[in-house]
């Protein structure tokens, strides 16, 4: 078991389970791949990476806006094309998760949370991004379960982090808190489906134990 998940708390044992028992996906390597066209798009990735840790620009709004735009006139899913699906790789208490790029609006340092009473434990609060307020639901407690607010951390640590706005169309405005956000990055998703112990919002877990979220299950429980 990681140092990710060595501190973890009952309500995570499911998932820790899962991870534990997940093993790598060797899918064939596919044919008539234009390489060309793959490393032209990586070079353009890259390129984009650097100005984001560099610090130009709005941090990742930019990005992640054009990477949706790009996906969403590609009908192809990228992981057809043998490079992968763009994914957002970011840390919680737990574990390390991978959620698909083009649901994604803003990045933000944690802003100001305002705490809602009475609300389910995966509610943090609410808090205000680019003057919309909006729920702000914790990943871990989300997909470990209703018991997991133990193991997610005290109140202060609740106010730590980042808030990661999804992409909700007509429905209600939400965000992720997670601990980390480490990079973004193409991840050949496993085409074997994640053991159910690890929960209903976890689409697949890869050799490297990162945990894929299924998007949309997951827009589906933060919508309503």
């Amino acid at each position: 078991m990681d140092e990710t998940l060595a501190g973890a708390g009952p309500g995570a044992a499911p998932l820790i389970a899962a991870l534990d028992s997940a093993s790598p996906d060797r899918a064939a390597a596919r044919a008539s791949i234009d390489w060309d066209a793959v490393r032209e798009k990586l070079a353009r990735r890259t390129a984009d990476l650097e100005a984001i840790f560099a610090g130009r620009g709005p941090w990742a709004d930019a990005v992640l806006a054009r990477r949706a735009e790009e996906l969403a006139e590609t009908p192809q899913p990228d992981d057809e094309a043998g490079i992968g699906t763009s994914m957002l790789i970011a840390r919680g208490v737990e574990t390390l998760y991978g959620l698909e790029l083009r649901h994604l609006g803003h990045i933000v340092p944690m802003p100001r949370l305002a705490r809602v009473p009475g609300a389910p434990p995966a509610v943090l609060g609410v808090i205000a991004v680019a003057g919309r307020v909006m729920r702000l639901f914790d990943l871990d407690r989300l997909c470990s379960g209703t018991s997991a607010r133990g193991a997610a951390g005290s109140a202060e640590a609740d106010q730590t982090g980042y808030a990661i706005v999804l992409r909700t169309g007509t429905g209600r405005p939400a965000a992720l808190r997670l601990r980390e956000v480490e990079r973004v990055a193409d991840i050949m998703v496993p085409r074997a489906s994640a053991p159910v112990e690890a929960g209903p919002l976890i689409r697949a877990i890869t050799a490297e134990r990162m945990a894929v979220i299924d998007m949309t299950a997951l827009l589906d429980v933060v919508k309503t």
